[in-house]
């Protein structure tokens, strides 16, 4: 009786064995493919990481462009501004010159018509 008992545990454990080796097989496969997509995620990843650093670089490229425009907008704002305040400037000088000759003709034909 005891002979046939471990005659029944060698058969239990050779076929557990063999389940755990398809296991394993199982596993291999697996692992395996779990490889190749890391590989292939890490190829898309390094593509990806590309595209960003050249649209990165293009961002940086249009912002100088925009900056220099802002700064030829400026510039044209302050020649604008500068316009504007010699304008104002003639505009100051030609009326006091303008109250001036009519206050000068004034008092000349006060002196004319004074008798």
């Amino acid at each position: 009786m005891n002979a046939r008992a471990i005659q029944e545990t060698v058969m239990i454990d050779e076929g557990r064995i063999v389940k755990l080796e398809s296991d394993v097989q199982h596993l291999q496969a697996d692992v395996t493919e779990i490889k190749a997509d890391i590989r292939s995620l890490r190829s898309a990843f390094d593509m990806l990481r590309t595209e960003f650093l050249s649209f990165k670089t293009e961002v940086a490229k249009e912002f100088t462009e925009v900056a220099k425009e802002f700064g030829s907008v400026r510039a044209s704002i302050e020649s604008l501004r500068t316009t504007i305040e010699r304008a104002k400037l003639w505009m100051v000088v030609t009326g006091a010159g303008m109250l001036l000759s009519v206050w000068g003709a004034a008092f000349a034909l006060a002196r004319y018509l004074k008798p």
